[in-house]
Parts: C-alpha cells; structure tokens; sequence
C-alpha cells in the first residue's frame, strides 16, 4: 500500500532532517522519500528499530513551504495533510503480512479512515516531545496497536512519527549531521532503487506490523459485511 514505490532519482535534500536522538539505540536507515524526480523531495522518512524486536518509528521531515505547496495548492489547511501523512503511514505499517488475504474493499476503507481522521487532527491527544532538548507539543492518534503523531514546533518544517511498540510520548529528536549514521550520503541523490537494494542487505532495517498472521480489531472493523448485502 506505499503510495512512494515508484522507482526513480531525487534532486539532493535541500533541507534540514530530523531523526531520533541518541538516546536511542537501534538500527537507523532511510526508510523512503517523496518528490518527483530530479527535484527536491518534499518529505524524507528514517527508520529506527529496537534490536531483536519490532518496536520502532519512522520520523519524517516536511519542509513547510515546499510541503505545503506541492499538497495544498488551493490553500487547504495543511495540518490536514500533514495528519494524513502520518495516518496512512499507521494504516499501511499495521497491515499484517501480504500472505493474509485483503477482504474485498477493506484497503480503501482504511485510507478513507484514515483522511476523516486526519480532517479532525485538532481533537488528536497531545503528547510531549523533545526537539534539540526543547519541551514541544505534538497530536497523537492510534490505530490497530500502532500510532501517528505530528509536531509544529519547527519554523521551517513538520514533523512527523509512526511508531509500533514504543510510546509516542516523551519521544527525542535531533537535526541529523551525519547521513553515514543512516548509511546514506545525504550530500547525494536519493533513489529509490539504491535504498530498497540497502535495505535488503539490512534485514532488520523495515518495521514489521504488530501483527503478521492476522487483523487487528480496529482493521476487522472496517470489513464489509457480506449479511448487509
């Protein structure tokens, strides 16, 4: 269900990144990137994993005003995508693995899900982050044992966070100085087609659903009845 899949070669990040701070140890990658080929990408997603679990998050960065003018060319509010990006991101990570069969009409239930709860971002949770060791708000929402949250703080971009396993609250970011720590060259373009290749030497470097062999609940709820038709 990744919308991001299609092969092709960004122009260089532009722009300041964000990642989990120290404190955390864990397998880092980049995860995947939005943009349109040869130009600057409009959103950079990184991985972060627990060892010897599948606890983790992936943290993306949305320049502002490159984000808001690729998703909001008519002026929409632009929390709502930005909510929506962090929606899809829970819906897609807790689907169980692509062996469980998809009931008819069960994914474009979910996405619908999800943009009618990103429309009502402003009634989410707040939860505390820090960024640069600076107390800041963000807005959470959990869906099938996993979660989605966002964060204003930032004067020149959005942040946002998928987690399975680890709490939203009292998460701790940092600008990301050294791309090798993501074992990347951040100096470089980004390709999509280089980045699955690393990640497929670096089993562990992907963030497993909370459940594999089955549905959550939450996604059970959202399956058509076949006694209503």
């Amino acid at each position: 269900m990744d919308s991001n899949a299609a092969p092709h070669t960004s122009s260089v990040v532009d722009f300041q990144v964000y990642g989990l701070d120290e404190t955390f140890q864990g397998m880092r990658w980049v995860d995947f990137f939005e943009g349109l080929p040869g130009k600057p990408p409009w959103a950079l997603w990184l991985g972060h994993r627990v060892p010897d679990s599948g606890n983790g998050v992936r943290v993306g960065t949305l320049p502002r005003q490159r984000y808001e003018a690729v998703m909001c060319p008519n002026g929409k509010d632009p929390l709502v995508e930005v909510a929506f990006s962090g929606a899809f991101g829970v819906v897609n990570v807790t689907l169980p693995d692509s062996s469980v069969a998809r009931p008819d009409g069960l994914i474009p239930a979910l996405v619908e899900h999800a943009e009618r709860q990103a429309r009502h971002y402003a009634e989410w949770p707040i939860v505390w982050w820090r960024i640069e060791g600076a107390q800041v708000r963000a807005r959470v929402w959990h869906f099938a044992g996993g979660w989605a949250a966002f964060s204003t703080a930032l004067d020149d971009a959005y942040l946002v966070a998928v987690g399975v396993g680890l709490e939203p609250a009292d998460l701790a970011f940092e600008p990301v100085e050294d791309g090798a720590t993501y074992h990347i060259d951040l100096s470089a373009p980004l390709n999509f087609t280089e980045l699955g290749r690393q990640k497929s030497t670096r089993p562990q470097a992907w963030l497993p659903p909370p459940r594999r062999d089955g549905f959550h609940p939450d996604q059970l709820a959202f399956v058509p009845d076949e006694t209503e038709a």
